[in-house]
């Protein structure tokens, strides 16, 4: 697999973002910015998976992570290539960061609160420039 389609699904990960921020500016929920328990259970939960996505992002490329057996067992083949491994790695941790944007939009959507959700966004947005693709730790390249 080569870098470019890693970039690019890199570089198109904000998309969903947009159509998140266009639903929620389309749909007509009132603004309450009281801190009620669903939204600090999403906040809580949106910035735990964000924190393991900006973890992990640095241990995907290095073989001792990739090659482990738990994570050949949970998140590939066991006789698949080092790029499918990491690929399958590399949209996991795009797929933490996006719920972090999920919970924000469907807490906005629940409880109107506007504050919460632009945090969870901000936490997903961070999250996603840490898991920019890298170079595989072997032979320092992803094709």
């Amino acid at each position: 697999m080569k870098s470019t389609v890693f970039k690019l699904i890199w570089f198109e990960f904000p998309l969903t973002k947009a159509v998140y921020a266009y639903l929620a500016y389309s749909n007509s929920v009132k603004v309450n910015n009281s801190l009620l328990p669903v939204s600090l259970l999403l906040l809580i939960i949106g910035f735990i998976t964000c924190m393991v996505s900006i973890i992990l992002s640095k241990k995907i490329y290095k073989k001792s992570f990739y090659e482990n057996k738990i994570v050949k067992t949970f998140f590939c083949k066991p006789n698949s290539d080092e790029t499918t491994t990491i690929f399958g790695l590399f949209a996991a941790m795009l797929g933490l960061a996006e719920t972090a944007a999920l919970f924000g939009f469907v807490q906005y959507i629940i409880t109107g609160n506007l504050i919460v959700g632009i945090i969870l966004f901000a936490f997903c947005f961070i999250a996603w420039l840490f898991n920019y693709p890298k170079a595989i730790e072997n032979d320092g390249k992803l094709d």
